[in-house]
C-alpha cells in the first residue's frame, strides 16, 4: 500500500483546507506575536548568521559560557565551517540553525526569518501527522482519522505556540511523524492486498520505506534533544512484534535491520562527535534534569514519580506556567480535547477471528516515549519537551471522534451526534484561537518574556552611525537578542559595568553613544561630568542614550602623555589625589591594537628609596582588555589602600600590564611620577 496520490479535488480539498488553516494560525502576525525576540531564538539566529558569513565553529557568543573550558579539558575543539553540533548556549542540535541560515538568506535577518523555520515545520507537521495516521489507520471504518488528526494538530494550542516560537522543538514533529509514516508504509507494502498480515516473501517489498524510515530516524537526532528518546519507540515495539508474531516478523527482519543500519549511519557523524566530546551528550540533559520546581536533589526517581502526577494535571487541569511556552496554567488540552483523548485511549475490542492488531500498542508506546523528555526533566509539565507527543495526542483525539461516531452511526441520532462532534471540534479551535491571539497576546508580561527591551535597544544601536562607538551599561549576562538586532556585527558595540568606575571613552575624533539602563544612574551622572559637551536623550525602552560628539575631549587628565608601554597599550594620561588612607589614581589608556587576552593592570606605590608601599593589581573591572578595540581609549580608576603609619610626603607611582596565568609582563613598567600624600 502507498500514500494516496494527489487526485480528485473533492478528496484533497479537506486536507488542503486544514493545511491552509494551520498556515494561517502559524504565520499570521508572526513578526509581532510573540513580540521581540527571545534569547534562545536570537542565539540560533546568530549561529545562522555565522554560517552565512563562513565563520569557524565552535562559537560562543556570550561571556558566561565558561563551560567551554571544561568541555575541552581533554580534547581541543576542532574548528569547522559546518558543525555537527552547536556548542554554545548549553549545546544544541544544528539543523534549526542551518534552516534559519537559508531563511535569512532569502528574507534577511529578522525575527520573522528566525521564526519562519518553526512555523513552516508546524505546517509540515500537520501534513506528516496526516500521513502517519493514514498509514496506521487505513480501514474503511477509520478513513476519517487522518484528516481529524491533522485538524486536531492544526488547532492544538501548544502546537500553535511552539510553531510561532523560533526554537528547535517544533522541528522534531515533521521528522518524527514522517519516520512513523515510512515505517508503517514499509509494513503495509509487505502485506498482500486486502490483508493485514504479511504474506509470502513480501516482507522485503517495502525495503525502500524502511530505509527512508531509518534515514529520518537518524536525521531526527539533529533536530531537538527530545529526539534522543525516539529510537526507544522501535526498540520497544520490534521485540513485541517478534514475540506476538514471530513467523510474520521473520519476513521483515531484513528490512528492519536495514532501517536500523541506515539510522545509525545517518546519525553516525553526530554520535562520533559525542564520543569525542561526551561532555555535550549529557550536559544539557543533566542541566534540565536538575532544574525546576519539581526537582528533588539527589533523588531523580522521586522527581520522575512526581512528574507523572504533574504531567497528568498538565494535560487536563493546570499546565506549563512558563509564559514563553503557554498561557500560564492553561492545560495542554481543552475540555473537548481531553474528553476525546480519553475516549481514544479506551481499549479497542477485537472481534473473534480477527488477527492481533498491533497498532494500539504502537500508538501507546509512541505516546509514552515522547512524554519521557518531560517526565525525566525537573520542571514538568514542560510543554516544549512534550512537543513530540503532540501528533500522537492529535491521533488519539481523532480516534476518540471516530469511535464516538461509530458508536452512534447505527442509531437514529447519528446526525445529532455528528453535529455535536462538529461543535466540539469547532469549539476547540475557537478556544485555541481566542487563548493565543487574544488572551495570550494581552498578557502584560509577554514583552518582558520575549525581551522586547533588548530587541529595541539593539535596533537603536544598529541605527547609529557606522563610525560611532556604542556602549551599554551595566553589562548583562544574555546579549544574544541585542547582538542579533545588530545582525551579528558587534565590532562597534560593547557593554561594560559602569558602576565599577571604568569608562570606555571611544575613539578620538569619533562619536560615541552610551545606552544606560535605569538602574545605573551613577554612570549617567559620571558620563555627564566627564563629557560636558555630551547630551542625554529622552528615556526610552528601558535605556537612556547619552551622545558624545566626535570632537569631545576624551581625556580630562592632570598629566597628559603618550607613553608607549610596548605591546598593545599606550598611556595617554593620568591623575592622582590622596585623602587619608587611600590614593586614587586614574589612568587613561589607548589600545594601539586590539588585545587578544584579558590582561591584568597594576598600580604600584613606592617610597623615594624604591620600597613598595602599596599596590593594586586587577583587570579593568567590567571591561576586560579582550573587549578593547584598536584605537579605543579607556579610563580606569584605582583606589589604593595605604598601610597604617604611612607618613605624609611624596611617593612614586608605577603602572603596567601582565598576563596573570603566566605572570608574563606586557611591555614595560612605566613610572608615572611623584604624588604628594597628605594626612587626614
Amino acid at each position: 500500500m502507498s500514500m494516496p496520490a494527489i487526485g480528485h479535488w473533492r478528496r484533497d480539498l479537506p486536507l488542503v483546507a486544514i493545511l491552509l488553516l494551520a498556515a494561517g494560525l502559524r504565520f499570521w502576525h508572526l513578526d509581532s506575536l510573540p513580540p521581540g525576540l527571545y534569547h534562545d531564538e536570537a542565539y540560533d539566529g546568530l549561529d545562522a548568521l555565522a554560517l552565512l558569513q563562513g565563520q569557524s565553529f565552535p562559537i560562543y557568543h556570550e561571556a558566561w559560557e565558561l563551560y567551554a573550558d571544561e568541555a575541552h579539558a581533554d580534547r581541543a575543539p576542532e574548528y569547522t565551517r559546518f558543525p555537527l553540533f552547536l556548542e554554545g548556549n548549553y549545546g544544541r542540535e544544528p539543523l534549526q540553525a542551518y534552516l534559519i541560515a537559508l531563511s535569512i538568506a532569502v528574507f534577511g535577518p529578522s525575527p520573522w526569518a528566525v521564526r519562519f523555520v518553526s512555523a513552516a515545520a508546524g505546517v509540515l507537521g500537520v501534513l506528516t501527522t496526516f500521513a502517519a495516521a493514514f498509514t496506521l489507520f487505513d480501514r474503511q471504518t477509520e478513513r476519517g482519522i487522518p484528516l481529524l488528526a491533522a485538524l486536531a494538530l492544526a488547532v492544538f494550542y501548544s502546537a500553535i505556540t511552539f510553531s510561532r516560537f523560533g526554537i528547535r522543538a517544533m522541528l522534531l514533529v515533521p521528522v518524527e511523524t514522517a519516520t512513523v509514516a515510512c515505517f508503517w508504509l514499509g509494513v503495509r507494502r509487505g502485506c498482500s492486498a486486502g490483508d493485514s498480515e504479511p504474506a509470502g516473501r513480501k516482507g522485503w517489498s517495502g525495503w525502500r520505506w524502511f530505509a527512508a524510515a531509518g534515514f529520518l530516524l537518524g536525521s531526527s537526532q539533529y533536530t531537538y534533544s527530545a529526539s534522543r528518546l525516539l529510537p526507544l519507540l522501535f526498540v520497544f515495539y520490534v521485540p513485541y512484534w517478534f514475540l506476538r508474531d514471530g513467523p510474520g516478523f521473520a519476513r521483515y527482519k531484513g528490512s528492519v535491520g536495514l532501517m536500523a543500519l541506515v539510522s545509525l549511519v545517518t546519525a553516525g557523524p553526530l554520535l562520533i562527535f559525542f564520543a569525542r566530546y561526551p561532555f555535550f551528550f549529557a550536559f544539557r540533559t543533566g542541566f534540565v534534569a536538575n532544574k525546576g520546581l519539581g526537582a528533588v536533589p539527589g533523588k531523580p526517581w522521586l522527581t520522575w514519580l512526581g512528574n507523572v502526577g504533574r504531567l497528568v494535571r498538565g494535560f487536563f487541569w493546570e499546565g506549563d506556567i512558563n509564559l514563553r511556552h503557554n498561557l500560564p496554567g492553561r492545560p495542554y488540552l481543552d475540555p473537548a480535547q481531553g474528553l476525546l483523548l480519553l475516549v481514544g485511549l479506551a481499549p479497542m475490542r477485537r472481534r473473534s477471528g480477527e488477527p492481533v492488531d498491533r497498532r494500539p500498542l504502537f500508538v501507546l508506546l509512541w505516546l509514552f516515549v515522547m512524554l519521557l523528555p518531560t517526565i525525566l526533566s525537573g520542571d514538568a509539565p514542560h510543554f516544549g519537551r512534550m512537543i513530540g507527543a503532540a501528533p500522537v495526542v492529535a491521533i488519539l483525539v481523532a480516534c476518540g471522534v471516530s469511535r464516538l461516531w461509530r458508536l452512534a452511526s447505527e442509531g437514529r441520532w447519528r446526525w445529532l451526534v455528528a453535529g455535536a462532534l462538529a461543535l466540539l471540534l469547532l469549539g476547540s479551535a475557537v478556544l485555541s484561537v481566542r487563548d493565543y491571539f487574544w488572551r495570550y497576546a494581552q498578557q502584560p508580561d509577554l514583552p518582558a518574556a520575549f525581551q522586547v527591551d533588548d530587541w529595541k535597544l539593539g535596533q537603536y544601536a544598529a541605527s547609529q552611525a557606522a563610525e560611532a562607538s556604542v556602549y551599554l551599561t551595566p553589562t548583562q549576562e544574555e546579549m544574544a537578542t541585542i547582538y542579533f538586532a545588530l545582525q551579528g556585527d558587534t565590532d562597534q558595540f560593547r557593554s561594560y559595568y559602569g558602576p565599577a568606575g571604568v569608562i570606555p571613552l571611544g575613539r578620538p575624533n569619533e562619536p560615541a553613544v552610551y545606552l544606560v539602563r535605569p538602574d545605573d544612574g551613577a554612570s549617567l551622572a559620571r558620563l555627564a561630568a566627564h563629557f560636558p559637551t555630551g547630551a542625554a536623550g529622552e528615556h526610552q525602552n528601558q535605556f537612556t542614550a547619552f551622545h558624545v560628539p566626535a570632537g569631545a575631549s576624551r581625556g580630562r587628565t592632570d598629566f597628559p602623555c603618550e607613553t608607549d608601554l610596548g605591546g598593545p597599550f599606550v598611556l595617554r594620561g593620568w591623575s592622582a589625589d590622596s585623602a587619608g588612607v587611600e590614593l586614587a589614581v586614574t589612568l587613561y589608556w589607548e589600545a594601539r591594537q586590539a588585545p587578544a587576552l584579558d590582561y591584568t593592570a597594576y598600580v604600584h606605590v613606592t617610597d623615594p628609596s624604591g620600597v613598595l608601599v602599596a599596590q593594586l593589581d586587577r583587570q579593568p573591572v567590567g571591561y576586560p582588555t579582550s573587549d578593547w578595540r584598536r584605537g579605543e581609549m579607556v579610563m580606569d580608576r584605582y583606589l589604593i589602600s595605604l598601610p597604617d603609619g604611612v607618613a605624609p610626603g611624596e611617593v612614586m607611582v608605577h603602572t603596567g600590564f601582565y598576563y596573570l596565568p603566566t605572570m608574563e609582563p606586557v611591555g614595560e613598567r612605566v613610572a608615572l611620577g611623584t604624588v604628594a600624600l597628605w594626612g587626614e
